[in-house]
């Protein structure tokens, strides 16, 4: 069995097919699915959809590209959300500093909020880091927040920041980059990376796989990641499924 880690069920591009969607992932031996949450809509879709299907858990969290419309009175929200069940994780949540006009100072401040809230539930944190590696690992730092561990998802970033990551307590998650002909810089870093700190992931819809490339990205097709990987670490699939299966039970807490 396989677990997708980070996959956004509520997107749009799966209205027309979702359940043979899933079906399709079943069917490829993705057994559990973590749909996640990147604001209060969709935070709360994914908290909702998970309870009442099976295999499927939520992450709760704020993106820090969806901090336009972000109130202080909103934690209070993010707080109920928290205690729902199947809710594993707080995420994506992070900092992201790749757009132009970012407002570093909010998304620090958000970010800090969401170390805590955590905290304060014992739940892991799904972690978005782009161009903001040294910020990222400083607030998880100051704020102790690998205590209930985590993981950097769809990591891209050097092996300085993956040896960070990994310090503070956190797994990093690959997906369909792994297979871009362009990867050869983050395979050499993931080749150094233990496979009991790496989970697999799709980041559907987007970030399709080499073999699906400009395709609609779903979990059925994280197969090629998990095949990338047992080729970078010179093991077989079913060995990456074994251990990439019991890290993410270990990251989420799953039965």
């Amino acid at each position: 069995m396989l677990i997708d880690t980070h996959v956004h069920l509520d997107d749009a591009r799966y209205d027309a097919d979702r359940v043979e969607m899933l079906a399709r992932a079943r069917q490829g031996g993705v057994g559990i699915l973590v749909t996640i949450g990147t604001a209060l809509d969709d935070s709360a879709w994914a908290a909702d959809f998970a309870a009442k299907e099976d295999g499927v858990y939520a992450t709760v969290g704020v993106h820090p590209e969806r901090l336009d419309d972000w109130k202080d009175e909103d934690l209070a929200a993010y707080e109920a959300l928290a205690s729902k069940p199947k809710v594993v994780a707080i995420g994506e949540v992070g900092l992201d500093y790749h757009s132009p006009g970012f407002d570093a100072a909010k998304q620090q401040g958000v970010f800090r909020e969401m170390i805590r809230l955590a905290k304060r539930h014992k739940l892991p944190l799904v972690i978005h880091q782009r161009d903001a590696a040294e910020d990222t690992l400083r607030l998880l730092e100051e704020e102790g927040g690998g205590s209930e561990g985590g993981v950097f998802h769809c990591f891209a970033g050097d092996l300085n920041c993956a040896r960070g990551a990994m310090k503070l307590g956190f797994d990093l998650a690959v997906g369909g980059i792994l297979t871009y002909p362009s990867a050869g810089p983050l395979r050499e870093v993931i080749a150094q990376v233990p496979l009991e700190r790496l989970v697999l992931e799709t980041d559907g819809p987007w970030l399709a796989p080499q073999t699906h490339r400009g395709k609609r990205n779903e979990p059925a097709f994280m197969v090629s990641a998990a095949q990338k990987l047992a080729e970078l670490k010179g093991v077989s699939l079913a060995e990456v499924e074994r251990i990439s299966t019991e890290n993410a039970k270990r990251l989420f807490r799953l039965p």
